[in-house]
């Protein structure tokens, strides 16, 4: 199972951190899976009592067709050891209580790119219209308890679909069976 962790600066955005996720509803699942793209929509309220709506997508990042990996490889429990900051994944889109959040992954970190984000119904109509105005489309749909707080949302979502989906690099990694056995010597002064 891919190992996914998160590393807050003190104990009340990690509390929070953990409020949002256990409080985070995802209503519908991509129906076809699509290599290297998890699209969605993650609604939530709004402090006016309408829904904001963000439809993106996770993408691993491509050149001529071949997967390149960004990783934030490391420990949350090593000192000195940094991973991705949460202003990075969600492009700055992110609550001030929020910063300084640090996601940790062995998997492809997957940088989210927002197409569209709309005020949406009033929040009492918005699950069952969002699911009524997406339900032909191949997307997932991702309730969230309020919407500056939709990254964390997509982190729960993306967390699943590497549960049940593992990415077929990491595993192969993680079982040696590349032609490398999953080593590559690294000299670093080759490094550039």
């Amino acid at each position: 199972m891919p190992h996914f962790e998160l590393r807050a600066e003190d104990r009340v955005i990690h509390e929070k951190v953990e409020d949002i996720i256990r409080h985070t509803k995802v209503l519908r699942r991509q129906l076809d899976l699509e290599v290297g793209r998890w699209s969605f929509v993650v609604f939530g309220p709004h402090d006016d009592g309408h829904t904001i709506v963000r439809e993106g997508c996770a993408l691993h990042l491509r050149i001529e067709s071949g997967l390149v990996y960004v990783a934030a490889m490391g420990d949350p429990e090593v000192l000195g050891v940094g991973g991705m900051p949460i202003e990075e994944f969600a492009q700055g889109d992110i609550p001030p209580e929020l910063k300084g959040l640090e996601i940790y992954h062995i998997d492809p970190v997957r940088p989210l790119t927002i197409f569209d984000k709309r005020k949406g119904p009033p929040a009492s109509e918005a699950a069952e219209t969002i699911l009524d105005e997406y339900q032909d489309k191949n997307i997932a749909v991702i309730e969230t308890p309020h919407e500056q707080y939709w990254s964390v949302s997509v982190l729960k979502y993306l967390r699943e679909c590497d549960q049940f989906f593992p990415d077929a690099l990491t595993e192969a990694l993680k079982k040696g069976t590349l032609p490398l056995k999953g080593y590559i010597p690294m000299d670093p002064a080759k490094v550039h």
